[in-house]
């Protein structure tokens, strides 16, 4: 597995439903105005450094899992702190199903794009880490590629165009954004860390993957400050910035939506399998089902409802990681 391949993992792990649909963008950055991009450049910062922390902890510890990552930092709490992480983990693969589902315009249509995207995990589950790592290798750079191009075509029509309030809360709301990103990161980091073999090549894979993760940011944070607030209330602000540039764009767009929630889905679903076969004795394949399966009941709480909710609980989560990181770090 290439170091490029790990870094497409890990980017098309944080570019799912949230981020493509711009939501995340708008909540956590946008609607604080001027302080929003700071924030972007602070949450960059925080997930670059959170990404070498990881990857140095889980080399010095031979970790395999984020199971076993929880059982080096705490072995108090290690069951807890497993148990409910890997239900983070099954939320945040529900939340890409809901997402997908609310693609559809009917129910049948919800239903379809469900059971058809959760197919397509099983079949990439079904290779094992090379071939989520191969899907990802090519997959991460489409969905950033057309998310700048999408941003470009956008600041071109409208211009570019900055906030003119500044709520501070922004700087809070980035590093919230930051810990939970790296909540859900840590799991794939843990997972294939074993294949990045020096402490240059973790600094290289961090800086690089943030670094396009960064620039795809802030294109998008100009994008989206361009919206009328009516729009930005939309489940999908940055469609908005699509509308009026043809039926061709749109189905673009939403082909590029749905890739980013299946980028997402399929490198969750790697570290929870790999979780549940390194602890228990349940095969690839049956471990892959189940985690399907229930990912696909969860989807029905709702796209909105699981990201408002569960996000914010996860990034407290991971503040507490990477405080514990960074301690031992230290000491």
């Amino acid at each position: 597995m290439s170091l490029w391949s790990i870094a497409a993992l890990y980017i098309g792990g944080l570019i799912g439903a949230g981020f493509a649909s711009g939501q995340e963008l708008v909540v956590f950055f946008v609607n604080h105005g001027r302080a929003g991009l700071w924030g972007v450049l602070l949450a960059i910062l925080f997930l670059f450094l959170g990404t070498v922390l990881i990857l140095d902890y889980c080399a010095k510890q031979n970790v395999t899992s984020y199971g076993e990552l929880f059982a080096r930092l705490d072995p108090r709490f290690k069951g807890l702190f497993d148990l409910l992480y890997t239900a983070f983990l099954l939320i945040g693969n529900s939340v890409m199903l809901a997402g997908v589902g609310a693609m559809g315009s009917t129910r049948l249509t919800e239903l379809l794009f469900r059971l058809v995207t959760a197919i397509l995990i099983l079949a990439v589950l079904h290779k094992g880490m090379e071939g989520v790592a191969k899907t990802s290798g090519w997959l991460a750079p489409f969905l950033v590629l057309i998310l700048c191009a999408l941003a470009f075509q956008g600041l071109q029509r409208h211009g570019m165009h900055l906030p003119e309030f500044t709520s501070w809360r922004g700087l809070e709301a980035a590093a919230l954004y930051g810990s939970y990103n790296l909540g859900f990161s840590m799991a794939v980091l843990a997972s294939v860390h074993s294949r990045v073999k020096t402490t240059g090549e973790r600094w290289k894979l961090a800086l690089v993957s943030n670094l396009i993760l960064g620039v795809c940011m802030v294109l998008l944070f100009f994008a989206l400050a361009s919206l009328s607030p009516q729009e930005l209330l939309s489940p999908f602000p940055l469609e908005h910035v699509v509308k009026g540039w043809g039926p061709v764009a749109l189905a673009g767009y939403r082909l590029m939506l749905w890739g980013a929630m299946y980028s997402t889905a399929i490198a969750h679903s790697l570290a929870l399998a790999t979780r549940i076969t390194n602890a228990h004795s349940v095969s690839w394949s049956r471990a892959s089902l189940l985690i399907v399966a229930v990912s696909f009941i969860f989807s029905y709480f709702g796209f909105n409802t699981l990201i408002r909710i569960a996000y914010p609980i996860l990034g407290l989560a991971g503040l507490w990681i990477i405080a514990n990181l960074a301690r031992q770090r230290i000491s």
